[in-house]
């Protein structure tokens, strides 16, 4: 069983495992960095800890022009330089997973969406989109 933090981003339901997330924080104070990438919505201070708050929908190339209120950070793992932090619309349950569930993304889908997706799992009334936090960056 895989256990996901599940969050929604523009119409679609995503998910990354829980063993890569270390918090989740609603409404950041974020700092904006003049002339970064469009991907980076800025930075926050997370208890004297500065933090790069990637937009997640950028990150995948799919912008919308909804409200992100939430901020997931990430575990920063062995050989990560920094602590990564999702910037997404709506963080929401915590759901147990069965693989037997879960498919293998599209062959057809770009590389890069091959890569940034784990598997997509058939819920009950939608498709979850796990997201592969490994490949991400």
């Amino acid at each position: 069983m895989l256990k996901i933090l599940c969050f929604r981003s523009g119409k679609n339901l995503y998910g990354i495992e829980t063993c890569y997330v270390k918090e989740i924080n609603r409404n950041p104070e974020m700092t904006v960095i003049p002339l970064a990438p469009e991907m980076v919505a800025g930075i926050i201070n997370l208890r004297g800890q500065i933090v790069s708050l990637l937009d997640f929908e950028e990150l995948l190339g799919c912008p919308t022009d909804r409200l992100k209120k939430h901020c997931i950070v990430l575990k920063k793992e062995k050989g990560e330089q920094d602590v990564m932090a999702l910037l997404v619309e709506k963080a929401e349950d915590v759901l147990e997973i069965d693989e037997a569930v879960c498919e293998s993304p599209a062959r057809y889908l770009e590389i890069e969406y091959q890569k940034t997706i784990k598997f997509i799992a058939k819920l009950e009334k939608e498709l979850l989109i796990i997201i592969d936090k490994e490949k991400l960056f």
